[in-house]
């Protein structure tokens, strides 16, 4: 199994790396150019999309990958048909939620999002993002229903990635209008769509064309798991973004931008560790259901400590070049202000990372109710807590509850698993690893140099070999498996 998560792991990891390698500096590019205000403008409208995406999805692509493959072994025709019901289900949704907006977005901006000039147009934009997302999501769930991530990786990333990339350097040679951005991502996304979607009836079989029985009825398990998925969903949307959304409504747009860039330098360092929960999903789900708990151990163990091998090092890396990093969203030097900040944000992403896919393994292994009820507390609390700080302590508010409530979470995580199933993440391997990067993340934040363009190239190999050669032991053995 181990072996397995890995190989399709590497698919989602290299394809993370493309997408960060391109994606990272083509944001920049746009930011500089549409200016870091008009970039939140952008993040509150993408917020608002990504709610009414969770709002309508209903939680259906978990329950896909949780019992999907079961269905197509016991009976494909009730698969077909479930599949079906979902898909027009979610065509009438999308079409409903298009024709609202139109006359919707117009009253948010007057009376919602009174901080934000002229923010309609772009409102209803961004948010026809959501159909495609919802659908996309449909799709990519059944990918990894059956452990091929190789398929995402390539239709949605390898292939669109550079396209998107080429689009915004062309256009924005010549405009500053976000609005041109917004339609770039509309295209991409959709293309995106089009071609899982040709891939998936070309190679699985063919979506849309399976008429659906009139006795057709929803498996109790299927509806009991979704209802709980879908609330999950909610809460966990909240949880997530209610930082975002009191922002964007409390705060003037340059507030959000900054606190978006901050999370997409932080953010980057935990691509691996998403795109593993992918393929560690239904793994956990299989290994759980067949009760075989030693090796849902080990490879609970193991991945984590991959996961950290790869990503702690990243990160002292991306604090010792904090001021050149910042310094290409805004040459004019005022985000070096915010440093701080981006250093506690990194150390609290880097905490969370020694809990590995606890997330994850509290939803697919039967601790939904208890994952449930922890999201449910933070959401209220941390939106609760903004309000009340956010006019007055503005972006040091939002970043100690960001940190903090990431930290109450994965504490409480990792107490209900290894409570409830005797298991945790934590290693002797990990221990060294967490050792070892103590001091030199502390050296890391002390150092203030001029690096020349040689050093800048170099440091980021040597503390990687560093890293690779003191467990070059434990990487043989990762090596060994995989083959």
């Amino acid at each position: 199994m181990l072996k397995l998560i890995i190989r399709q792991a590497n698919w989602g990891i290299l394809g993370s790396i493309f997408a960060f390698a391109i994606g990272f500096f083509v944001k920049i590019y746009v930011i500089d150019i549409v200016g870091i205000s008009n970039w939140g403008k952008y993040v509150s409208a993408h917020t608002f999309s990504t709610f009414m995406d969770v709002f309508l999805t209903f939680g259906i692509p978990v329950v896909i990958v949780k019992f999907f493959p079961d269905l197509w072994k016991v009976n494909k025709q009730y698969a077909l048909q479930f599949l079906s019901k979902i898909l027009k289900l979610s065509v009438v949704l999308s079409f409903i939620l298009i024709i609202a907006l139109y006359f919707v977005s117009p009253l948010l901006d007057r009376f919602l999002y009174t901080n934000i000039d002229g923010f309609s147009l772009i409102l209803f934009l961004v948010a026809l993002h959501t159909p495609i997302s919802i659908f996309t999501g449909i799709i990519t769930a059944l990918y990894r229903s059956v452990l091929k991530i190789k398929e995402i990786i390539i239709y949605s990333t390898v292939i669109t990635v550079p396209i998107r990339a080429i689009l915004a350097f062309i256009i924005f040679q010549y405009t500053n209008n976000i609005l041109y951005f917004i339609g770039i991502e509309l295209f991409t996304t959709s293309l995106s769509l089009l071609l899982l979607f040709r891939k998936f009836n070309k190679d699985e079989f063919k979506l849309f064309y399976h008429s659906v029985n009139p006795d057709f009825f929803w498996d109790n398990k299927m509806i009991s798991y979704g209802k709980k998925m879908y609330a999950n969903a909610i809460v966990h949307f909240f949880s997530a973004q209610s930082l975002r959304i009191v922002l964007s409504i409390a705060l003037p747009p340059l507030k959000l931008g900054v606190y978006s860039i901050l999370l997409t330098i932080t953010g980057v360092a935990m691509f691996l560790i998403k795109n593993l929960n992918q393929v560690f999903a239904p793994a956990i789900a299989k290994l759980y259901k067949e009760k075989k708990i030693d090796e849902l151990d080990e490879l609970f163990k193991k991945t984590t400590f991959i996961v950290n091998l790869i990503t702690l090092p990243f990160m002292i890396i991306i604090i010792i070049f904090a001021d050149e990093i910042l310094g290409l969203y805004d040459k004019s030097g005022d985000l070096l202000a915010y440093k701080p900040y981006l250093f506690g944000l990194l150390i609290a992403r880097m905490i969370s990372l020694f809990a590995g896919s606890s997330g994850t393994f509290m939803i697919m292994a039967g601790l939904e109710q208890k994952e449930l009820k922890l999201q449910t507390i933070k959401a209220v609390l941390i939106t609760i807590l903004a309000i009340i700080l956010v006019n007055k302590f503005e972006l040091i508010a939002i970043v100690s509850l960001f940190i903090g409530f990431m930290l109450f979470i994965n504490i409480s995580q990792l107490y209900y698993i290894k409570h409830n199933i005797k298991i945790s993440p934590f290693s002797t391997d990990l221990l060294k690893l967490i050792l070892l990067s103590i001091p030199l993340l502390y050296f890391s934040i002390i150092t203030n140099y001029n690096f020349s363009v040689l050093e800048i190239i170099l440091t980021p190999v040597l503390i990687y070999l560093l890293f690779f050669v003191l467990f070059i032991k434990q990487i043989k053995e990762i090596v060994k498996i995989v083959r």
